[in-house]
């Protein structure tokens, strides 16, 4: 069978994602909302929160998370039609168990009690001891950053089914968008319906679980798997691929009203909305702009990729080829870094950009290492 020919610019964009959930995570500990609950250590806003803050990490932290994971699920799609082809539903979805829920169960067994255990240790249950009984059991398990590994592999047996089910789905040659009006049109109105809908019933700030750590921000769901559906049907063309250099070639537009639409997210989210148009109005007015914000720097991520990335790099090769695993890996080297710096009198500004540099070099390393041994199959 002919091998998945590689799009570089869709390669590079994926790993500069990952690097950006690192960064986002190390930003954490100093934004100036940070706040640790010393009776629940496990509801803090992150594992450990310095006295250190920096106002301007709030920025960087609010914006990741308009639009980061939606990304991350739509790249995801795009190679879902040309695996089931190629491999078939029963392969497809061995190798997506052991790529996706292997690492899992590692992660949440393994990497996230090591994350959290530095949390613990600040918390007032420390000197109880039963640290590991607590955690699986009491604290809730937290899930931490790999809730997106199982809601990716369950997005990924739906599209299985889907296409075990639809003769129509496995013969269609994915969609065709020949205008960049047209990609830009299919992706807002996904971003802003799939946002604004859930909202009006569900809490948007909400976390619900399955059990144990099958964790999950609910109203987040229509969204990322909407966009994970568009992955997959925009990756079934290989011959006009709606991520094209003509279709993106709007990107310094949406470059321009990213920031603006994020602007106005962060304006009308500390905004008394509810009192000035009633809540109805106020919750379809901001899901609305979340999902404008989540659109446009998705398209203008998507625009700069395909405009910069056009020759391969070696370095860029090589974090991209390990960018899955450094996802996996980086939490607890984040978390650790920033309780080592704790009482360390830096600037919460370099404070953060140490523990992105640690977590990322370490963390690249690790798992360059670990793709050296038969280890590489999962990572």
């Amino acid at each position: 069978m002919p091998a998945v020919r590689r799009d570089l610019a869709i390669d590079y964009l994926r790993a500069a994602v990952t690097v950006l959930v690192v960064a986002h995570h190390a930003a954490l500990a100093y934004c100036s909302f940070s706040a640790y609950d010393a009776a629940h250590y496990t509801w803090s806003t992150s594992p450990v929160v310095d006295a250190a803050r920096w106002p301007a990490l709030d920025y960087l932290v609010a914006w990741n998370d308009l639009w980061f994971m939606a990304m991350l699920f739509l790249l995801s799609g795009l190679f879902v039609p040309a695996s089931l082809r190629h491999k078939g539903v029963a392969r497809f979805l061995k190798d997506r168990g052991r790529r996706l829920g292997i690492p899992f169960v590692v992660a949440v067994v393994v990497l996230m009690p090591l994350a959290y255990y530095p949390s613990w240790r600040l918390s007032d249950d420390a000197g109880g001891g039963d640290f590991l009984r607590r955690f699986f059991t009491v604290d809730g398990w937290p899930v931490g950053p790999p809730w997106f590994l199982w809601l990716l592999l369950a997005f990924c047996g739906i599209a299985a089914l889907a296409w075990t089910a639809s003769t129509r789905l496995r013969d269609a040659r994915g969609w065709r968008l020949r205008s960049p009006a047209a990609l830009a049109g299919v992706l807002i109105a996904t971003a802003v319906v799939a946002t604004v809908l859930p909202r009006l019933w569900i809490d948007p700030a909400a976390w619900g679980s399955l059990g144990g750590p099958f964790d999950v921000q609910v109203a987040r769901i229509p969204l990322y798997f909407a966009y994970f559906a568009l992955g997959v049907a925009f990756g079934g063309n290989a011959d006009t691929p709606p991520f094209s250099a003509a279709n993106l070639r709007a990107w310094p537009l949406w470059v321009l009203i990213a920031p603006l639409a994020f602007y106005a997210h962060w304006r009308l989210s500390g905004a008394s909305l509810a009192s000035t148009l009633g809540q109805p109005a106020a919750t379809v007015s901001l899901g609305a702009v979340f999902g404008l914000c989540c659109a446009a720097t998705c398209l203008a991520a998507l625009g700069i990729a395909r405009a910069a990335f056009t020759s391969a790099w070696r370095p860029a090769d090589s974090f991209s080829a390990n960018a899955y695993g450094v996802y996996i890996l980086h939490y607890p080297l984040v978390v650790w870094m920033q309780y080592a710096l704790l009482d360390v009198q830096w600037p919460a500004a370099l404070k953060s950009a140490a523990t992105f540099a640690v977590a990322l070099g370490a963390s690249w390393a690790a798992i360059a290492a670990l793709r050296r041994t038969p280890a590489r199959a999962l990572l």
